[in-house]
This record gives C-alpha cells, sequence and structure tokens, in this order.
C-alpha cells in the first residue's frame, strides 16, 4: 500500500517517531523497533544522547500542547467578549 510506504520514510526520516495533532488529540506513530524498545526497557536502557532526545521530545510535546490550551482559552475569551457585544435597543 502507497500509504504504509511513505508512512515508512517519514517514520524512517524522522528516527522512528512521529507526533501528531488532530483537533484535541495527539497520536504518537513510532516504528514497532521503538515501541518494542520502549516498552521493554523504559528509559532505563536508553544511552545518554537517546536519553536527551526523548527528554527534549517530551518538552517539544509539552510546549506545543501548553500552546494550543492558551490558543483555546483565548480562543474562549475573544468569543466571550463577542456575547457581551449583544445589540441593545432603545426606546425612541
Amino acid at each position: 500500500m502507497i500509504l504504509e510506504k511513505k508512512l515508512k520514510e517519514a517514520l524512517d526520516l524522522l528516527g522512528g517517531k512521529a507526533v501528531v495533532f488532530d483537533s484535541n488529540e495527539c497520536y504518537i506513530f513510532l516504528t514497532l523497533k521503538e515501541f518494542r524498545k520502549i516498552k521493554k526497557e523504559g528509559i532505563e536502557g536508553l544511552t545518554k544522547q537517546e536519553l536527551i532526545d526523548k527528554i527534549n521530545n517530551d518538552i517539544a510535546a509539552w510546549k506545543i500542547s501548553q500552546e494550543q490550551e492558551q490558543v483555546d482559552q483565548i480562543d474562549a475569551e475573544a468569543l466571550s467578549e463577542d456575547q457581551e457585544e449583544e445589540i441593545k435597543y432603545e426606546r425612541s
């Protein structure tokens, strides 16, 4: 299947890991090799560089989620401000 080939190429280019955001959901794609490694070893079997990469990836994912929460909060505040600006009728 073409999608499988393109997904495999993308994962190979990203070092076997990818984070995808869809609305309020976050998905992480891993190669099966990476997934097995995480399930089997956790962080205990990581090299120093792999641990640094993992921490950096976790921080980046956290920052993205925080930025999204801020955007959502700003959107909610703007929406509530719009509701306050209702049409006012005056008697003549």
